[in-house]
């Protein structure tokens, strides 16, 4: 359903379920080309998106922020959908979990020899971990 030209109905869904639902006034996301900001009447779109911020802006001037990993974003008829394999509120961000999620990632990789499965895997684990503590630190 189309809003009045003033509000955006937002979504951040990841496989387990839904992270966000509610609406707003401008939503930022890490795209594969660059941070693209969306308001209230925007063009149709669809990107991948890659590690990064994702902030949902509400009327208030309140912000939500997640720590967000790779995925797609659309938007159609002031409707948000923001499809990532993981998204972690900026409040529920554990940073020493992070920080051992890495060096886990780093043995894993060591580990990995000629095993391109488990190689990126570990790669993988290491970017998500990277992330949450850049989006941590992006607060400051």
């Amino acid at each position: 359903m189309a809003s009045d030209g003033g509000a955006l109905t937002v979504r951040v869904l990841t496989p387990v379920g839904a992270v966000f639902e509610g609406s707003a006034t401008m939503v930022f996301a890490p795209s594969e080309g660059g941070e693209v900001g969306l308001l209230p009447r925007h063009e149709p779109l669809v990107c991948t998106l890659g590690y990064g911020r994702t902030r949902v802006q509400a009327a208030d001037g309140s912000e939500e922020v997640f720590a967000t990993s790779q995925g797609f974003l659309t938007i159609e008829r002031d409707e948000v959908l923001v499809l990532v394999d993981q998204a972690i509120p900026l409040d529920q961000i554990d940073v020493a979990r992070a920080r051992a999620d890495i060096q886990a990632a780093e043995i894993a990789l060591d580990a990995a020899g000629d095993d391109e499965l488990a190689r990126t895997r570990a790669e993988n684990s290491k970017l998500r971990a990277e992330n949450i503590l850049r989006v941590m630190e992006s607060r400051k």
